[in-house]
């Protein structure tokens, strides 16, 4: 896609306009960035020309009778200075000023690399059709995602920042009738790279190698957590402050039957040598929970009287300046209450609590809050989940203008049924929390 013979302009964006060589400038100022045009067959692809609307009360050379009232295709954009931009931006059309990165400020999102949306819709109207697919590998502030949704486009969105994502995720949701959508992690994949990059072996089949790699990792994350290794155990892997630690497989979120498999095992280790603490106690650290795992923490813990407790691997681990600068904390997954009523085949959901450690968040964010529901940043509700994907069918967020979140929802069946109900809460931290429920309605 990228080759030589691939390439074919570079586009040169005018980012501003110069009135003067600031005094208080140290370097030359800068007022351009560079598109480079790529396309995968250099004889065939998109292109669909662009055009400025024609000034109010313009005649067309040698043109007879009324003139034109902005009618016609209008200037082709490379044209556009031949006429007079400046009435196009005193008219507030489309042309060469509106795609200034001093001109978005209703846009911004606070993201550092942010563009306009202006610029996109330029580049996704040359490039593509209606219906055609958009892919944004290094998607940031949604831009991209947002056009293509507003111009009718398919889109693909990724990014390795959780922070970018939720980004995204809540500026498409900001538009009006929106097409629904899912936000997929697929993060196993780049943990099983970083995996097999950051753990060199030297077994001699694959098997040997599996188990030296994965020793090494489970030896890197309880480094991490500040907790010493322990072995003879199958599920048991470390022990800190008096309680064992379990770490989670890179590409497998951890189960009922995993919880179940590790508490059994934590009450046969308990006392039984130095290295092993004399109460039964968890700390299970995983890079994905799999859902209602925390309340099943409460189940476990119940009947097995286990202390259990969910800490998540963070991303920042695959971050080697993180690690080195020793950025990395493990939170603990949220607990979250629901109150559900039910009126004939109309069921109301009302969060009634959230609790999540008040020790993760940052001191001057922990001294504003003062309601359980400012820990609260978004929540959405599938109304009937089908142990597949998450589907979006209801959700509330936090916006800049409008700061307040809903706190209860509601929703009608059309049909009677017994449905799975998954309510999903992101904090303000960016951690997911979610919570299952059944209805049954007749």
């Amino acid at each position: 896609m990228f080759g030589q013979d691939s390439f074919q302009r570079e586009i040169v964006w005018r980012i501003g306009w110069i009135s003067g060589y600031k005094s208080a400038a140290k370097n030359w100022i800068r007022n351009h960035d560079l598109i480079l045009f790529y396309t995968k067959d250099n004889a065939q692809f998109t292109f669909n020309k662009q055009y400025v609307p024609y000034p109010l009360n313009y005649h067309r050379r040698g043109q007879e009778g009324p003139p034109e009232e902005g009618g016609g295709k209008g200037y082709p954009i490379e044209d556009v200075w031949n006429a007079n931009p400046f009435e196009f931006a005193l008219r507030g059309e489309e042309s060469l000023d509106s795609i200034q990165i001093k001109s978005f400020s209703t846009e911004k999102t606070g993201f550092p690399t942010q563009k306009n949306e202006s610029l996109l819709k330029r580049i996704v109207k040359a490039s593509s059709n209606e219906g055609d697919l958009v892919l944004d590998c290094f998607v940031g502030s949604g831009t991209t995602a947002a056009v293509a949704e507003k111009l009718n486009r398919r889109w693909i969105a990724c990014d390795l920042s959780r922070f970018a994502i939720h980004t995204t995720r809540k500026r498409l949701l900001g538009i009006p009738n929106v097409k629904p959508f899912i936000v997929q992690n697929l993060g196993k994949y780049e943990r099983q790279a970083w995996q097999v990059a950051e753990f060199p072996t030297n077994g001699k089949d694959r098997l040997e190698e599996q188990r030296e790699r994965e020793a090494a990792y489970r030896q890197f994350i309880l480094d991490l957590y500040h907790a010493k290794p322990i072995t003879g155990h199958t599920w048991l892997h470390g022990a800190k402050g008096g309680r064992m630690v379990h770490v989670g497989a890179v590409d497998a979120p951890v189960t009922l039957a995993d919880v179940k498999a590790i508490a059994r095992e934590t009450w046969k280790a308990i006392g039984t040598g130095k290295e092993t603490p004399s109460k039964a106690a968890v700390d299970i650290l995983g890079w994905e929970f799999a859902f209602e795992v925390n309340e099943l923490a409460k189940q476990v813990a119940a009947e097995s009287r286990v202390d259990v407790a969910f800490k998540k691997i963070p991303r920042e681990v695959l971050d080697k300046k993180a690690v080195e600068q020793g950025d990395v904390k493990f939170f603990e997954l949220g607990a979250l209450s629901v109150d559900v009523k039910q009126k004939s085949r109309e069921v109301t959901l009302k969060l009634t609590d959230f609790v999540i450690p008040t020790d993760d968040i940052p001191e001057e964010a922990r001294k504003a809050i003062k309601h359980w529901s400012q820990l609260v940043d978004y929540w959405a509700v599938d109304w009937d989940y089908k142990d597949d994907t998450f589907h979006n069918q209801w959700q509330s967020y936090r916006t800049r203008k409008n700061p307040k979140i809903e706190l209860e929802t509601k929703y009608a069946y059309s049909g009677p049924g017994t449905y799975v109900v998954v309510v999903k809460v992101i904090d303000i931290l960016g951690n997911d929390t979610t919570k299952t429920l059944q209805v049954t309605v007749k």
